[in-house]
This record gives C-alpha cells, sequence and structure tokens, in this order.
C-alpha cells in the first residue's frame, strides 16, 4: 500500500512538473508592425510575437489563432503591465480555433501591454502606439 502511495504521488509530481515547464516554454517571438488588420497566432503556450506596433487611433482587424488544443486563450491590451485598466479584451476561446477581433488603439502614443488573461505571466508583450 505504501509503495502505491509513493508511486501515486511520483506520477502527481511529475505530471505538475510537465505542466509548469509547458506554460514556460516559449518560442523566439517576433515584432508585429502590419497596420491595422493582422494575425497574432498562441502556439507551444506563446505568443509568436511579442511586440505589436500599431498608429495612433487606428482601426484593429486581430486575427486570432489559438493553435494548443484543448487550451483557452485570449488576447487583452492593457495601458500598462499593471493590467488594471484595460483597452479591449479578446474573447477567451479553446484551441484550435481562431477568432476576430476588431477594436480602436488608443489615440495617444506610447508604451501599452497585451496577454492572454488565462496565462497572465508567461503569455505577455509590449503594444506599442505609434
Amino acid at each position: 500500500m505504501q509503495q502505491r502511495r509513493s508511486i501515486m504521488t511520483f506520477i502527481a509530481l511529475i505530471t505538475l512538473v510537465a505542466l509548469v515547464t509547458g506554460c514556460a516554454v516559449k518560442t523566439t517571438p517576433g515584432t508585429m508592425t502590419e497596420g491595422t488588420t493582422f494575425t497574432v497566432t498562441a502556439m507551444g503556450m506563446a505568443f509568436d510575437t511579442a511586440t505589436i506596433t500599431v498608429p495612433a487611433g487606428a482601426h484593429l482587424t486581430i486575427t486570432f489563432r489559438n493553435n494548443d488544443e484543448g487550451v483557452f486563450h485570449n488576447i487583452a491590451f492593457y495601458m500598462s503591465s499593471a493590467a488594471t485598466t484595460f483597452i479591449y479584451k479578446g474573447a477567451r476561446i479553446t484551441g484550435v480555433s481562431s477568432i476576430t477581433y476588431t477594436f480602436d488603439a488608443p489615440t495617444t502614443p506610447g508604451m501599452y501591454f497585451f496577454r492572454c488573461d488565462v496565462h497572465p505571466t508567461t503569455m505577455t508583450g509590449q503594444f506599442i502606439v505609434q
């Protein structure tokens, strides 16, 4: 009985390590500067871009692809990394699927913040308004 309990504890520990490690794995994200219509992909528990640059006041159309099967993701844009005041919160979707978000960028140029609200510490980036 003790051996079975030890094996179950070991399996639980391995599962926990795998989940934590999976959330920490990131691809090498690039910079997204495509004007007002672009695509952002979530895959491997990371966004494919670390920076999104748009014109001030632009009407944005973002195709969001969630390629992580069975995992919820979204993109939410905030005034700062404190994530207390949002600019736009995209709906959460389960992968593998896509959704289109439309909203207006702030009219004041500056450095803003975006993240996945489901994974707020591991899936983040800079939202630059010029």
